[in-house]
């Protein structure tokens, strides 16, 4: 494999330099007489790091991609970010139609005002309800005192305190009658007035209408209740008990509406929070920071819940997967640094991942590669060439458009006291569209780069040089 590597660098230097070479170039002689001055470039020859060979590939992707989608459905009213473009995490980058869902929301929250006047008038009627079975109870206590009065019929005690009263009120009324017959006599004598004689005879009136309540009394109490009396004392029971009966019904008909107005407000609820979700999802927006990559909606376009409608990716730092062949995979390790190229420019990535598996169909392993891209000019999609970095020799290297070489005999000019001076070098290897100078340069040699085709030695650069002199860059 080296030797078929050493050969494939000889035959690209040769076919390179044989490209650039300008006929009758390579009859010119040491001696030849100096011209005007040439138009050419000059670049400082520097020491480079010498990479390795650029054996594998990989396409960039961007580093933490991700697809953003709709949440819901309606047609796309604008759409405010382009391919390109940056945005920052929670950026607005499209929204939809939000009348349907707006709609929902203020019927959902009709709803739940409707309940909760329910839920409000239920609660007043069940209040009432229990007022209400208070005092149905309060007359049912009632009502039974009264009837198990009736039914008891009168207390001992009761009749001793009644037979009392008919010896008192007899012995009141036997005192007016004496007094009221003296009064008589007296008034018929003259000796006492027409009003104390009418004073008396009421007294007596009255003492005698106290006997006559207390004797009834007492003979109540010894007759005891009628079966009259039981029977309405009965029948307030009876009443005071239907009261209560219809306060529970009511009460049960108040809490059976309290019960359906808070599930009629529980699902007007769940409604509104879902139109509401619903709503906030009319708007899409990045879940992180990066760059649009791809844009698959336009404004007026039907979105659809779930349908790819972004790709946002963070190009600040790239990656790929390098196809790493099995046989080699035990020299790669984390974190190990790794050279790559994109259009002559090499960049230094680091080893972020080695997969654990082995590609079936062509027995590579991928290695996962981070890269810097802070200029954002490497895109996703790019096909990049890679080498695995080993040491960090360096070389003398010098373009291969500095390079003329007749058969076996390169050389280059250099630019001194503004003469082209014609320089054989030897070379070595290939690396990143240079060649490798093993002898006849030195760092800080001054070299033609450009125009070298057209000179013979001796030729005068100094006064007219094409372009500024530029240095190589490490």
């Amino acid at each position: 494999m080296k030797g078929l590597n050493r050969t494939r660098i000889k035959m690209l230097v040769t076919g390179i330099t044989f490209a650039i070479v300008v006929s009758g170039c390579s009859s010119a002689s040491e001696d030849t007489t100096a011209k005007s001055g040439q138009p050419v470039q000059i670049q400082k020859v520097k020491m480079q790091p010498l990479a390795n060979e650029f054996n594998l590939a990989g396409t960039l992707q961007a580093n933490n991609q991700t697809a953003v989608s709709f949440e819901a459905n309606g047609r796309i009213l604008n759409t405010t970010v382009e391919v390109g473009d940056q945005v920052k995490k929670g950026s607005v980058l499209a929204q939809l139609d939000t009348s349907t869902y707006q709609l929902e929301l203020e019927r959902a929250k009709t709803t739940m005002e409707k309940a909760k006047a329910g839920i409000s008038q239920a609660d007043a009627s069940v209040q009432s309800a229990q007022a209400s079975i208070r005092t149905a109870q309060s007359q049912i206590n009632a009502a039974q005192s009264k009837l198990q009065e009736l039914n008891d019929g009168a207390k001992k005690q009761e009749i001793v305190q009644a037979q009392n009263a008919v010896t008192a009120a007899t012995n009141a009324y036997n005192k007016k009658k004496a007094d009221a017959a003296r009064s008589q006599k007296l008034f018929e004598a003259g000796a006492v007035s027409l009003t104390e004689n009418e004073n008396a005879q009421l007294e007596l009136t009255n003492a005698q209408k106290s006997l006559s309540d207390s004797q009834e009394q007492l003979s109540l109490l010894l007759a005891g209740a009628t079966q009259e009396q039981r029977t309405q004392a009965s029948a307030g029971v009876d009443q005071a008990r239907a009261g209560l009966e219809s306060a529970m019904a009511t009460r049960q008909q108040g809490l059976a509406s309290k019960a359906q107005a808070q599930a009629t407000y529980k699902d007007a609820l769940a409604a509104y929070e879902q139109a509401a979700l619903t709503l906030k999802k009319t708007t899409l927006t990045s879940p992180i920071a990066g760059v649009v990559i791809e844009k698959k909606v336009s404004d007026g376009q039907l979105g659809s819940s779930g349908n790819e409608a972004f790709t946002i990716g963070n190009i600040n730092t790239l990656k790929v997967l390098l196809p790493v062949p099995d046989s080699e995979i035990l020299s790669w390790k984390k974190d190990q640094k790794v050279n790559v190229s994109l259009y002559n420019e090499i960049r230094t990535g680091t080893v972020t991942q080695i997969y654990p598996s082995t590609n079936s169909k062509t027995g590579s392993i991928n290695v996962e590669v981070s890269i810097p891209n802070p200029e954002l000019n490497w895109k996703p999609g790019q096909v990049i060439s890679a080498a695995k970095s080993m040491n960090q020799n360096k070389a003398l290297l010098v373009p291969v458009e500095a390079v003329i070489s007749t058969g076996n005999d390169p050389y280059v000019f250099k630019a001194v006291n503004g003469k082209a001076v014609k320089t054989p070098i030897k070379l070595g290897k290939v690396t990143n569209n240079q060649l490798e100078v093993l002898s006849g340069l030195q760092a800080g040699d001054q070299i033609v780069t450009q125009g070298a085709g057209t000179l013979f030695n001796g030729d005068l650069i100094g006064n007219d040089v094409l372009g500024k002199s530029e240095e190589s860059s490490e």
